[in-house]
């Protein structure tokens, strides 16, 4: 119930934020990409939400809409980190893993942009666009412009994913992500998040309908990032990087 509720607070808000939206690729390419991150399957298997997201960022990678990515989402409801799932499944579809750059901490959607903001900060990335479903993307595009960046929200082109992902769904649907263990569920983790921070987070049906009225206090609290990582990278971390 709490997670439809947050669904329709963002669609609501998303649609009235519809302003953002772009439709035909930028004279230049944008610095970066954000793509936000859905849960794997329980067995680590791509779900339809991260083959979409996926199959999305190939296409604009393959308009010239992009010149890097920064792919957003930790291992939250699942023990399978989502950027790296869908990182993988966009290096299958040709987009090449150098990049990609991950961000691999966000629990929540605003936090999906909040840190990966701060990763193009630390890339020198100023043009950013948000790629997703039409009001997620334009609402995330909202939270990038409230922080004082300029920001494109991107749409889904259903028609273009329901023509391009079935020629590629053998080599999607044999992608599994690589487990995390131990995993802390998400309950455990905000709780220990909560302690360290001095106060918790509002829920997301709440906060995201008034994100405006919580003030800077709930701004999610950064963690200590690490230097940016590619997918190339992290794959060379796991010693199994493609020739």
């Amino acid at each position: 119930m709490r997670r439809l509720l947050a669904s329709a607070a963002w669609l609501l808000t998303g649609c009235a934020l519809s302003r953002y939206q772009v439709t035909q690729a930028p004279a230049e390419p944008f610095d970066a990409v954000i793509v936000p991150g859905c849960p794997s399957e329980d067995d680590g298997a791509l779900s339809h939400c991260q083959i979409g997201r996926a199959g999305q960022a190939a296409l604009l990678w393959q308009g010239a809409w992009a010149r890097n990515f920064i792919v957003s989402g930790s291992d939250v409801h699942t023990p399978y980190v989502e950027a790296e799932a869908i990182a993988e499944a966009m290096t299958t579809l040709g987009v090449p893993p150098e990049r990609i750059v991950l961000e691999r901490d966000a629990l929540h959607s605003d936090e999906n942009v909040y840190y990966s903001a701060l990763l193009a900060d630390q890339l020198g990335f100023q043009r950013l666009a948000v790629a997703s479903n039409a009001s997620i993307a334009s609402w995330l595009c909202g939270l990038l412009v409230e922080q004082g960046r300029s920001c494109a929200a991107v749409p889904m082109d259903l028609g273009a994913l329901r023509a391009y992902l079935p020629l590629h769904e053998g080599a999607l649907r044999a992608l599994h992500a690589r487990r995390v263990d131990p995993w802390e569920p998400l309950t455990a983790r905000e709780e220990r998040i909560a302690r360290a921070n001095g106060h918790g987070r509002p829920p997301s049906f709440v906060f995201y309908p008034l994100h405006g009225w919580f003030g800077p206090s709930h701004r999610p609290i950064a963690p200590a990032h690490p230097n940016p990582i590619t997918w190339a990278e992290r794959l060379r971390d796991y010693d199994i990087l493609r020739p």
